[in-house]
């Protein structure tokens, strides 16, 4: 059985093993973290989009020819 116990400052959360697998365990405790990083962010989303949009760019920029070889692309 899975129990929470809380406090004025924190939230002590008891998984049995044998409930939830390692790996869950570790995409449940990525999500918690993010949210944790990100709580204070003062960016917007259209600062983010624009970021976004940027490194796919820059991603596309340099990684392009490995879909389009460069004799496609001439024609």
């Amino acid at each position: 059985m899975i129990t929470i116990e809380s406090t004025a400052d924190t939230i002590h959360v008891h998984i049995p093993r044998a409930e939830v697998s390692s790996e869950r365990i570790d995409q449940i405790l990525r999500c918690i973290r993010l949210e944790s990083a990100v709580a204070d962010s003062k960016l917007t989303d259209a600062t983010a989009d624009a970021m976004a949009e940027e490194m796919k760019a820059d991603w596309w920029a340099k990684n392009s020819r490995r879909f389009i070889p460069d004799s496609a692309a001439k024609q």
